[in-house]
Protein backbone atom coordinates (compact mmCIF):
# COMPACT_ATOMS: atom_id res chain seq x y z
CA UNK A 1 0.00 0.00 0.00
CA UNK A 2 1.30 3.42 -0.94
CA UNK A 3 1.77 5.70 2.04
CA UNK A 4 -0.48 8.74 2.31
CA UNK A 5 -0.46 11.82 4.46
CA UNK A 6 -3.11 10.28 6.67
CA UNK A 7 -1.19 7.06 7.30
CA UNK A 8 1.85 8.21 9.29
CA UNK A 9 4.04 9.33 6.40
CA UNK A 10 7.50 7.82 6.40
CA UNK A 11 9.08 10.98 4.98
CA UNK A 12 9.17 14.37 6.67
CA UNK A 13 10.61 17.71 5.57
CA UNK A 14 12.06 19.58 8.53
CA UNK A 15 12.78 22.83 6.72
CA UNK A 16 9.68 24.66 7.85
CA UNK A 17 7.33 23.65 5.04
CA UNK A 18 4.14 21.67 5.38
CA UNK A 19 4.36 19.97 1.99
CA UNK A 20 7.01 17.68 0.61
CA UNK A 21 8.83 18.73 -2.55
CA UNK A 22 7.52 16.89 -5.65
CA UNK A 23 10.65 14.74 -5.98
CA UNK A 24 10.07 13.44 -2.45
CA UNK A 25 6.52 12.29 -3.05
CA UNK A 26 5.56 9.29 -0.93
CA UNK A 27 5.18 7.21 -4.09
CA UNK A 28 8.96 6.97 -4.11
CA UNK A 29 8.74 4.95 -0.92
CA UNK A 30 7.17 1.92 -2.50
CA UNK A 31 9.93 -0.68 -2.88
CA UNK A 32 9.01 -4.29 -3.31
CA UNK A 33 9.51 -6.56 -0.33
CA UNK A 34 9.86 -10.26 -0.92
CA UNK A 35 9.20 -13.58 0.74
CA UNK A 36 10.43 -16.90 -0.61
CA UNK A 37 10.74 -20.65 -0.02
CA UNK A 38 12.46 -20.37 3.34
CA UNK A 39 12.04 -24.06 4.20
CA UNK A 40 13.66 -25.02 0.90
CA UNK A 41 16.48 -22.51 1.42
CA UNK A 42 17.17 -24.02 4.86
CA UNK A 43 17.94 -27.33 3.11
CA UNK A 44 20.89 -25.82 1.24
CA UNK A 45 23.64 -28.44 1.11
CA UNK A 46 27.00 -26.84 1.89
CA UNK A 47 28.85 -30.16 1.66
CA UNK A 48 30.96 -29.59 -1.46
CA UNK A 49 30.93 -25.82 -0.91
CA UNK A 50 32.06 -25.96 2.73
CA UNK A 51 35.62 -24.78 2.08
CA UNK A 52 34.47 -21.81 -0.01
CA UNK A 53 31.71 -21.04 2.48
CA UNK A 54 34.16 -20.92 5.40
CA UNK A 55 36.46 -18.58 3.46
CA UNK A 56 33.67 -16.13 2.59
CA UNK A 57 32.23 -16.45 6.11
CA UNK A 58 35.55 -15.39 7.65
CA UNK A 59 35.79 -12.47 5.21
CA UNK A 60 32.32 -11.26 6.14
CA UNK A 61 33.01 -11.82 9.85
CA UNK A 62 36.14 -9.67 9.65
CA UNK A 63 33.92 -6.73 8.62
CA UNK A 64 36.51 -4.75 6.72
CA UNK A 65 34.24 -1.72 6.55
CA UNK A 66 33.53 -1.55 10.28
CA UNK A 67 35.28 1.82 10.64
CA UNK A 68 34.94 3.09 7.08
CA UNK A 69 31.43 4.51 7.48
CA UNK A 70 32.35 7.14 10.07
CA UNK A 71 29.21 8.12 11.96
CA UNK A 72 30.78 11.46 12.85
CA UNK A 73 31.79 12.34 9.30
CA UNK A 74 30.17 15.45 7.90
CA UNK A 75 27.73 14.66 5.11
CA UNK A 76 26.85 18.27 4.30
CA UNK A 77 27.27 19.37 0.73
CA UNK A 78 30.75 20.54 -0.21
CA UNK A 79 29.35 23.36 -2.28
CA UNK A 80 26.09 25.21 -2.61
CA UNK A 81 23.76 23.61 -5.10
CA UNK A 82 21.02 25.29 -7.07
CA UNK A 83 17.46 24.39 -5.98
CA UNK A 84 17.06 22.09 -9.00
CA UNK A 85 20.39 20.33 -8.38
CA UNK A 86 19.54 20.01 -4.71
CA UNK A 87 16.25 18.32 -5.63
CA UNK A 88 18.12 15.88 -7.89
CA UNK A 89 20.58 14.98 -5.14
CA UNK A 90 17.86 14.50 -2.51
CA UNK A 91 15.76 12.38 -4.85
CA UNK A 92 18.75 10.10 -5.38
CA UNK A 93 19.22 9.79 -1.62
CA UNK A 94 15.58 8.87 -1.05
CA UNK A 95 15.56 6.14 -3.71
CA UNK A 96 18.86 4.76 -2.45
CA UNK A 97 17.95 4.66 1.23
CA UNK A 98 14.72 2.79 0.49
CA UNK A 99 16.57 0.30 -1.73
CA UNK A 100 19.20 -0.39 0.93
CA UNK A 101 16.61 -0.75 3.69
CA UNK A 102 14.60 -3.14 1.52
CA UNK A 103 17.72 -5.31 1.20
CA UNK A 104 18.27 -5.18 4.95
CA UNK A 105 14.74 -6.42 5.65
CA UNK A 106 15.07 -9.31 3.21
CA UNK A 107 18.47 -10.46 4.50
CA UNK A 108 17.33 -10.12 8.09
CA UNK A 109 14.25 -12.28 7.46
CA UNK A 110 16.32 -14.92 5.65
CA UNK A 111 18.78 -14.94 8.56
CA UNK A 112 16.00 -15.37 11.12
CA UNK A 113 14.39 -18.20 9.15
CA UNK A 114 17.70 -20.04 8.83
CA UNK A 115 18.32 -19.79 12.57
CA UNK A 116 14.83 -21.06 13.37
CA UNK A 117 15.48 -24.04 11.08
CA UNK A 118 18.66 -24.87 13.00
CA UNK A 119 21.03 -23.58 10.29
CA UNK A 120 23.05 -21.27 12.52
CA UNK A 121 25.93 -21.04 10.05
CA UNK A 122 23.74 -19.81 7.22
CA UNK A 123 21.76 -17.64 9.64
CA UNK A 124 24.90 -15.83 10.75
CA UNK A 125 26.05 -15.62 7.12
CA UNK A 126 22.96 -13.66 6.10
CA UNK A 127 23.08 -11.62 9.29
CA UNK A 128 26.39 -10.24 8.03
CA UNK A 129 24.68 -9.18 4.80
CA UNK A 130 21.83 -7.57 6.75
CA UNK A 131 24.39 -5.72 8.89
CA UNK A 132 25.99 -4.15 5.81
CA UNK A 133 22.66 -3.11 4.26
CA UNK A 134 21.55 -1.55 7.56
CA UNK A 135 24.81 0.37 7.73
CA UNK A 136 24.31 1.69 4.20
CA UNK A 137 20.71 2.70 4.90
CA UNK A 138 21.72 4.44 8.11
CA UNK A 139 24.46 6.36 6.35
CA UNK A 140 22.10 7.51 3.62
CA UNK A 141 19.57 8.45 6.30
CA UNK A 142 22.20 10.69 7.88
CA UNK A 143 22.87 12.32 4.51
CA UNK A 144 19.15 13.07 4.19
CA UNK A 145 19.04 14.54 7.69
CA UNK A 146 21.86 16.85 6.63
CA UNK A 147 19.37 18.06 4.01
CA UNK A 148 16.66 18.52 6.65
CA UNK A 149 14.72 15.40 5.63
CA UNK A 150 13.80 12.46 7.88
CA UNK A 151 12.96 9.06 6.44
CA UNK A 152 11.11 6.87 8.92
CA UNK A 153 12.63 3.61 7.71
CA UNK A 154 10.95 1.24 10.21
CA UNK A 155 7.53 2.25 8.86
CA UNK A 156 8.39 1.63 5.22
CA UNK A 157 8.28 -2.16 5.40
CA UNK A 158 4.92 -2.12 7.16
CA UNK A 159 3.29 -0.23 4.29
CA UNK A 160 3.77 -2.91 1.64
CA UNK A 161 2.70 -6.55 1.53
CA UNK A 162 5.51 -8.96 0.73
CA UNK A 163 5.58 -10.50 -2.76
CA UNK A 164 6.33 -14.22 -3.00
CA UNK A 165 9.13 -15.28 -5.33
CA UNK A 166 10.58 -18.80 -5.76
CA UNK A 167 14.03 -19.24 -4.24
CA UNK A 168 15.67 -19.39 -7.67
CA UNK A 169 14.15 -16.03 -8.63
CA UNK A 170 15.33 -14.43 -5.41
CA UNK A 171 18.91 -15.69 -5.81
CA UNK A 172 19.19 -14.67 -9.47
CA UNK A 173 17.79 -11.20 -8.79
CA UNK A 174 19.83 -10.68 -5.62
CA UNK A 175 23.06 -11.61 -7.35
CA UNK A 176 22.43 -9.17 -10.18
CA UNK A 177 21.27 -6.44 -7.81
CA UNK A 178 24.50 -6.64 -5.82
CA UNK A 179 26.84 -6.90 -8.81
CA UNK A 180 25.19 -4.13 -10.82
CA UNK A 181 25.28 -2.02 -7.65
CA UNK A 182 29.01 -2.69 -7.40
CA UNK A 183 29.64 -1.46 -10.91
CA UNK A 184 27.49 1.64 -10.44
CA UNK A 185 29.36 2.64 -7.29
CA UNK A 186 32.85 1.82 -8.53
CA UNK A 187 32.38 3.68 -11.83
CA UNK A 188 31.00 6.75 -10.06
CA UNK A 189 33.89 6.56 -7.60
CA UNK A 190 36.50 6.36 -10.36
CA UNK A 191 34.92 9.28 -12.20
CA UNK A 192 34.86 11.48 -9.10
CA UNK A 193 38.43 10.63 -8.20
CA UNK A 194 39.43 11.85 -11.65
CA UNK A 195 37.09 14.87 -11.38
CA UNK A 196 37.05 15.88 -7.68
CA UNK A 197 35.37 19.19 -8.51
CA UNK A 198 32.20 17.19 -9.38
CA UNK A 199 31.97 15.52 -5.96
CA UNK A 200 29.21 17.82 -4.68
CA UNK A 201 28.83 16.00 -1.33
CA UNK A 202 31.11 14.07 1.07
CA UNK A 203 28.77 11.09 0.73
CA UNK A 204 30.59 10.12 -2.45
CA UNK A 205 33.85 9.70 -0.53
CA UNK A 206 32.38 6.49 0.87
CA UNK A 207 31.50 4.87 -2.45
CA UNK A 208 34.68 2.76 -2.61
CA UNK A 209 34.06 0.76 0.61
CA UNK A 210 30.39 0.74 -0.32
CA UNK A 211 31.02 -0.95 -3.66
CA UNK A 212 33.25 -3.54 -1.99
CA UNK A 213 30.32 -4.51 0.24
CA UNK A 214 28.13 -4.93 -2.83
CA UNK A 215 30.79 -7.09 -4.50
CA UNK A 216 31.14 -9.37 -1.47
CA UNK A 217 27.37 -9.71 -1.18
CA UNK A 218 27.20 -10.85 -4.79
CA UNK A 219 29.84 -13.48 -4.07
CA UNK A 220 27.80 -14.70 -1.09
CA UNK A 221 24.71 -15.12 -3.25
CA UNK A 222 26.77 -16.83 -5.95
CA UNK A 223 27.85 -19.42 -3.39
CA UNK A 224 24.21 -20.14 -2.57
CA UNK A 225 23.40 -20.55 -6.27
CA UNK A 226 26.26 -23.02 -6.74
CA UNK A 227 24.76 -25.19 -4.01
CA UNK A 228 21.57 -25.51 -6.08
CA UNK A 229 22.81 -26.78 -9.49
CA UNK A 230 19.23 -27.42 -10.60
CA UNK A 231 18.74 -23.66 -10.75
CA UNK A 232 21.52 -23.19 -13.29
CA UNK A 233 21.45 -26.40 -15.34
CA UNK A 234 19.77 -27.02 -18.69
CA UNK A 235 16.90 -25.06 -20.19
CA UNK A 236 15.81 -23.74 -16.79
CA UNK A 237 19.19 -22.13 -16.21
CA UNK A 238 19.23 -20.58 -19.67
CA UNK A 239 15.73 -19.13 -19.32
CA UNK A 240 16.38 -17.75 -15.83
CA UNK A 241 19.68 -16.21 -16.98
CA UNK A 242 18.04 -14.58 -19.97
CA UNK A 243 15.03 -13.29 -18.07
CA UNK A 244 16.86 -11.76 -15.14
CA UNK A 245 19.72 -10.26 -17.14
CA UNK A 246 17.25 -8.71 -19.58
CA UNK A 247 14.96 -7.45 -16.82
CA UNK A 248 17.75 -5.88 -14.78
CA UNK A 249 19.45 -4.31 -17.81
CA UNK A 250 16.16 -2.94 -19.17
CA UNK A 251 15.24 -1.48 -15.78
CA UNK A 252 18.72 0.02 -15.42
CA UNK A 253 18.53 1.71 -18.82
CA UNK A 254 15.10 3.21 -18.18
CA UNK A 255 16.03 4.30 -14.64
CA UNK A 256 19.44 5.82 -15.41
CA UNK A 257 18.43 7.55 -18.63
CA UNK A 258 15.08 8.80 -17.31
CA UNK A 259 16.81 10.12 -14.19
CA UNK A 260 19.91 11.24 -16.01
CA UNK A 261 19.92 14.59 -14.23
CA UNK A 262 21.66 12.99 -11.21
CA UNK A 263 24.51 11.64 -13.35
CA UNK A 264 24.76 14.91 -15.25
CA UNK A 265 25.09 16.67 -11.87
CA UNK A 266 28.26 14.59 -11.37
CA UNK A 267 29.49 15.28 -14.88
CA UNK A 268 28.63 11.76 -16.12
CA UNK A 269 26.94 11.00 -19.43
CA UNK A 270 24.02 8.77 -18.34
CA UNK A 271 23.81 6.91 -21.68
CA UNK A 272 27.51 5.99 -21.66
CA UNK A 273 27.36 5.21 -17.95
CA UNK A 274 24.41 2.86 -18.48
CA UNK A 275 26.26 1.10 -21.31
CA UNK A 276 29.44 0.59 -19.28
CA UNK A 277 27.54 -0.72 -16.24
CA UNK A 278 25.65 -3.22 -18.41
CA UNK A 279 28.82 -4.42 -20.17
CA UNK A 280 30.76 -4.89 -16.94
CA UNK A 281 27.86 -6.56 -15.13
CA UNK A 282 27.33 -8.97 -18.02
CA UNK A 283 31.03 -9.89 -17.91
CA UNK A 284 31.00 -10.35 -14.13
CA UNK A 285 27.91 -12.55 -14.35
CA UNK A 286 29.93 -15.12 -16.30
CA UNK A 287 31.17 -16.27 -12.89
CA UNK A 288 27.66 -17.16 -11.71
CA UNK A 289 25.09 -17.61 -14.49
CA UNK A 290 25.24 -20.45 -17.05
CA UNK A 291 24.41 -18.03 -19.87
CA UNK A 292 25.02 -14.33 -20.52
CA UNK A 293 24.15 -12.02 -23.42
CA UNK A 294 26.53 -11.85 -26.36
CA UNK A 295 27.30 -8.19 -27.06
CA UNK A 296 29.70 -8.82 -29.96
CA UNK A 297 27.34 -7.56 -32.66
CA UNK A 298 26.35 -4.51 -30.60
CA UNK A 299 22.61 -5.01 -31.18
CA UNK A 300 21.64 -5.31 -27.51
CA UNK A 301 23.35 -2.05 -26.60
CA UNK A 302 22.12 -0.23 -29.71
CA UNK A 303 18.51 -1.18 -29.05
CA UNK A 304 18.59 0.61 -25.69
CA UNK A 305 18.08 3.97 -27.37
CA UNK A 306 15.20 2.72 -29.51
CA UNK A 307 13.57 1.27 -26.41
CA UNK A 308 14.11 4.45 -24.45
CA UNK A 309 12.57 6.59 -27.20
CA UNK A 310 9.60 4.23 -27.48
CA UNK A 311 9.14 4.31 -23.71
CA UNK A 312 9.12 8.10 -23.66
CA UNK A 313 6.70 8.24 -26.60
CA UNK A 314 4.35 5.87 -24.84
CA UNK A 315 4.38 7.92 -21.64
CA UNK A 316 3.80 11.14 -23.57
CA UNK A 317 1.05 9.78 -25.81
CA UNK A 318 -2.68 9.89 -25.20
CA UNK A 319 -5.94 8.73 -26.73
CA UNK A 320 -5.77 6.25 -29.59
CA UNK A 321 -2.03 6.72 -30.03
CA UNK A 322 -1.24 5.38 -26.56
CA UNK A 323 -1.92 1.66 -27.23
CA UNK A 324 0.01 1.93 -30.52
CA UNK A 325 2.97 3.46 -28.69
CA UNK A 326 2.75 0.76 -26.05
CA UNK A 327 2.70 -1.92 -28.73
CA UNK A 328 5.89 -0.57 -30.28
CA UNK A 329 7.60 -0.43 -26.88
CA UNK A 330 6.63 -4.04 -26.08
CA UNK A 331 7.74 -5.21 -29.53
CA UNK A 332 11.18 -3.66 -29.04
CA UNK A 333 11.80 -5.06 -25.57
CA UNK A 334 10.74 -8.55 -26.69
CA UNK A 335 13.17 -8.34 -29.62
CA UNK A 336 15.91 -7.36 -27.21
CA UNK A 337 14.95 -10.20 -24.86
CA UNK A 338 15.43 -12.75 -27.68
CA UNK A 339 18.92 -11.59 -28.75
CA UNK A 340 21.74 -14.19 -28.76
CA UNK A 341 23.36 -15.47 -25.58
CA UNK A 342 26.53 -17.44 -24.96
CA UNK A 343 27.29 -20.25 -22.54
CA UNK A 344 29.69 -19.66 -19.64
CA UNK A 345 31.94 -21.89 -17.55
CA UNK A 346 30.45 -20.90 -14.19
CA UNK A 347 31.35 -23.36 -11.40
CA UNK A 348 28.48 -25.35 -9.91
CA UNK A 349 28.46 -27.83 -7.04
CA UNK A 350 26.49 -31.01 -7.22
Amino acid sequence: MTATASSAPALRDNRGTNELPPHLDENLLTPRFYTTEFEKAAKTDLGKAREEFEAIFKEMETDYNLTHFDRKASLDRLQDLSPSDKAVYESYLVRSVVSEFSGFLLFKEISNRFKKAGRKDLGQFFQFLARDEARHAGFLGRALKAEGIDVDLPNIGRKRAATFFPLSWVLYSLYLSEKIGYWRYILINRHLQANPDKACAPLFDFFEPWCQDENRHGDCINLMMRCWPGMTNGLRGKLLSRFFLWTVFLTHTLTVCERGDFYELLGIDPVLFDEEVIIQTNNTTRNAFPWVYNFDDGKFLEMRMEILEAFRNWRASSGLSKPLALGKFISLILRQFALPMEKTNAVRYG
